[in-house]
């Protein structure tokens, strides 16, 4: 136990740095690869699915970004609950796709965090079963990540975001079931840092609101080495289905979260989902405001440990809100990139 938990020390002061070495960034700044997430499920990959290429990957490490979050689904990674991960030893499972990947990452020294993109729920028998009950329970969700641990715990590079967006389930019952999951990665001898999301999508303007703060004002990592994820979209009601930005939104959205976490030394967040419009197409303007405006309260609030943007990946439709890479090779970059990379100067 003494090795494992120095060895947990060693991977937080990296993971917080980045590197470990001289001239690393404390902040860190990254987007979402999608294409893991696409497709109904188990689809055909390279039809309806697909991971990020090392091409992708190099182009991102190139701009200065220094994470990579991947989306996958849990029900590809592991098609049975409780059975093997996704590993055929001929380089077609998506267990070694994703290795692959995070090999890639890992090469480039960035940071990959494995993004189980199944909003507290997966099929099961052609229908969508919420964990958490006696068809999916907690220990299911601890199964796959500790399966995922076993083969990712020796690089500090690699880290592990618990659920994307848990919804439809209360915040006392998803932490517990959060919870579990965390004791059940590290007494499987993994260190690496953990990213922890609230329900309601984990939204940061309704931290308060939807229970996550009172829920996760007593959560623990036997290791220390974790930070709350968050997600925040500049729309009227937050969700990300439109590119327009509400005046405001940018300073204000993330404060709820903020205000909560520096209750408590050691709250630490991250915040893994965001997105803004063009604001060169009308109605989209206000977004150059607000997007700068919601990296700033991040950068400067002392408790966002980085961030990574959505709608990174070429199998976006060309005219997707989000899009961060321009719908034609050899085009100039979008304005929601440049946007991003003026950060990384």
């Amino acid at each position: 136990m003494a090795n494992l938990t120095a060895r947990f020390l060693a991977m937080l002061t990296c993971a917080f740095a980045l590197a470990c070495g001289a001239g690393a960034r404390e902040m860190l700044r990254g987007v979402n690869l999608a294409g893991g997430d696409f497709g109904t499920v188990p689809g055909v990959f390279g039809t309806d699915y697909t991971y990020p290429t090392e091409g992708e990957i190099d182009d991102y490490a190139r701009r200065g970004f220094n994470v990579i979050r991947v989306p996958f689904l849990w029900e590809r990674i592991q098609p049975s609950v409780n059975g093997p991960l996704d590993d055929n030893g001929d380089g077609t499972g998506d267990l070694e796709r994703l290795r692959q990947v995070v090999g890639w990452i890992s090469d480039r020294k960035l940071i990959a965090i494995l993004d189980l993109h199944n909003y507290a729920k997966r099929r099961i028998g052609g229908k969508d079963v919420k964990v958490g009950g006696d068809a999916l329970p907690a220990s299911a969700l601890a199964d796959v990540w500790v399966r995922l641990a076993k083969v990712f715990k020796d690089n500090d590079r690699v880290w592990f975001g618990l659920m994307n967006e848990p919804a439809d389930i209360a915040a006392d019952r998803w932490k517990t079931i959060a919870q579990s999951v965390t004791t059940a990665i590290r007494e499987a001898g993994a260190g690496n840092l953990l990213l922890v999301p609230g329900t309601a999508y984990t939204g940061a303007h309704s931290w308060v609101s939807s229970g996550n703060a009172q829920a996760m004002a007593d959560f623990a990592d036997p290791a220390g080495n974790f930070a709350f994820e968050v997600h925040q979209y500049l729309d009227a009601d937050s969700s990300g289905k439109s590119g327009t930005c509400t005046p405001g939104s940018g300073a204000s959205r993330l404060q709820p979260f903020i205000t909560w976490a520096k209750e408590k030394p050691g709250r630490r967040g991250f915040l893994a989902e965001f997105a803004a419009g063009d604001p060169a197409v009308a109605g989209q303007e206000q977004c150059a405001t607000e997007l700068a405006a919601l990296l700033d309260a991040a950068e400067t609030s002392g408790v966002f440990i980085g961030w990574a943007a959505w709608g990174g990946g070429d199998w976006w439709p060309p005219d997707y809100i989000f899009r961060l890479t321009p719908a034609e090779s050899g085009s100039p970059d979008t304005a929601y990139m440049k946007m991003l990379t003026q950060r990384l100067r």
